[in-house]
């Protein structure tokens, strides 16, 4: 069984190819075509997923958890009834939900192996893109590819069908925001530039929303009524964004919207209209468009000629409002919320990928010259934009006599422009290399990084004068060892899931 997975930061959703070859949405079993990325535990051993846990999430917010693929590839445990978690594995408890419902829906047997091309944002850095892929491997899941989700796009617009044609992707999900520029030229798509930022979505909007409705409650209700607490009742602050994600979604298409407000025993109802909400996100567009024109500098003034929208916050009219007034032409707007996952479906094509590094790589070094000894700077190695299936080596020497072992330290670009101070940016990998010889100090050391077709990072490094490969221990940080995630892949497989 082939899927393509978008594993969204608020929605999720599944497609296959049909027999005719064309990609088709999986309906989960509620006979929804997206599944709201929430993850509930209510008690040991079992876990909701979807619109149960959503629902839940107002009334036990301690066991419930959402856009936790903003935090995926960092540090930050959670433990549910005495059993620890990280976004991975709440991860792959939703990739599980999401792979059960697939099967049910193609009639597959419960044992059959899976296999998917797995979409990430374009600015997913080394820790995200290896969080992502462990997440899938503690949900059983074979990743046959990761695959950008701008480029997923492009494939399901069939803007990748089309020759010498230059695109810009504009991503605007629930929780993520991203932009990339493909070059698509004889079937082949090439990322041109990628940019984005990791807390801008459309939660930004509903909880600016959901503060308007709390206003208008505290403003409606009676006056022997205390309201200064409605904003620290946690059941009602989960009530209140569930309706200003509607409000949100309505507005996109009408002009007005009423919303019934319950407090105590109380009803307040009131009317939202396009007019606010464009008010609401207005500096909210304003700053995905500072990142568009970012962008534009990185792809060196690469010019237009189609604009794609995806995300389901890309529906807003402020959105449309904004690229058409900058690039004078109408983006192409067309099923935003699914546009990747039917993208990824149809990614073993015949269309051809070329995806480039998002942020650049580089060693930590100790400065030579500095007369402390202490200074330390990043050397960059492969720079922003660097494609796919590289790998670059550079020449690296001892410091003191008999040296038996080099640690390794791989930093990543952090911001939108390459330094090499240690600040600005931040370590994806530590390591060490043993085997060294007994050799004098000033013996020279390469090292390699490569970048594989699928985005992961390895290192390699040779002793020189000996001609012999050196052995490497390193981890990812921010990714769990193998021993702990196998722990997490054995508790979120027995956990019981309902939806």
């Amino acid at each position: 069984m082939i899927l393509g997975i978008d594993l969204g930061t608020t929605y999720s959703a599944v497609a296959a190819p049909d027999a005719t070859g064309r990609a088709r949405v999986l309906p989960n079993r509620l006979g929804e075509l997206t599944t709201p990325s929430v993850v509930s535990f209510p008690g040991p051993g079992e876990a909701l997923v979807g619109g149960m846990a959503k629902e839940r999430a107002a009334h036990d917010p301690d066991h419930t958890v959402a856009l936790f693929k903003r935090r995926m590839g960092t540090e930050f445990p959670l433990e549910f009834h005495g059993e620890r978690h990280t976004p991975e594995s709440v991860s792959a408890v939703l990739l599980r939900a999401l792979v059960d419902d697939a099967r049910a829906a193609l009639g597959a047997d419960l044992d059959e192996p899976v296999r998917a091309v797995v979409t990430v944002p374009a600015y997913f850095g080394i820790r995200e893109k290896e969080a992502t892929q462990q997440a899938a491997r503690m949900a059983g899941i074979e990743v046959l590819d990761l695959v950008p989700e701008p480029v997923a796009a492009a494939l399901h617009y069939g803007v990748a069908d089309t020759t010498d044609r230059t695109a810009l992707v504009y991503d605007l999900g629930g929780g993520t925001f991203d932009c990339t520029v493909l070059r698509i030229s004889g079937g082949t798509v090439t990322v041109l530039a990628t940019d984005g930022e990791s807390h801008l979505g459309g939660a930004e909007i509903d909880d600016r929303l959901g503060d308007v409705l709390l206003d208008r409650l505290a403003a409606g209700l009676p006056a022997d009524v205390d309201a200064d607490d409605l904003r620290d009742d946690p059941a009602l602050r989960e009530e209140v964004l569930g309706l200003a994600e509607v409000a949100k979604r309505t507005l996109s298409g009408r002009q007005r919207h009423r919303v019934t407000l319950r407090y105590q025993g109380h009803t307040v109802r009131t009317e939202v209209d396009r007019e606010l909400l464009a008010a609401e996100a207005q500096d909210l567009v304003d700053r995905t468009m500072a990142i568009v024109e970012r962008l534009l500098v990185r792809a060196r003034g690469a010019g237009l000629d189609e604009i794609v929208l995806v995300g389901g916050s890309s529906r807003l009219p402020a959105v449309s409002a904004a690229l058409s007034a900058r690039f004078g032409r109408t983006p192409l707007l067309s099923d935003p919320e699914l546009a990747v996952a039917l993208g990824a479906a149809v990614r073993a094509g015949d269309s051809q990928t070329v995806p480039v590094l998002p942020r650049g790589l580089g060693i930590l070094l100790r400065d030579s010259y500095d007369p402390a000894g202490l200074r330390e700077f990043v050397e960059p190695v492969l720079e922003a934009g660097t494609a796919f299936g590289v790998s670059r080596t550079l020449p690296f020497a001892t410091v003191v006599d008999r040296q038996s072992a080099v640690r390794i330290q791989v930093y990543e670009q952090a911001g939108a422009v390459a330094s090499e101070e240690v600040a600005h940016n931040r370590r994806v990998l530590d390591g060490e290399f043993t085997g060294l010889a007994d050799l004098p100090a000033g013996s020279r050391v390469d090292v390699t990084l490569a970048i594989g077709t699928d985005g992961r990072l390895s290192v390699s490094a040779t002793d020189v004068l000996q001609r012999r490969e050196l052995v490497l221990q390193a981890y990812v940080d921010g990714v769990v060892d193998d021993a702990d995630a196998s722990r997490l892949s054995a508790t979120a497989a027995s956990l019981v899931i309902r939806q």
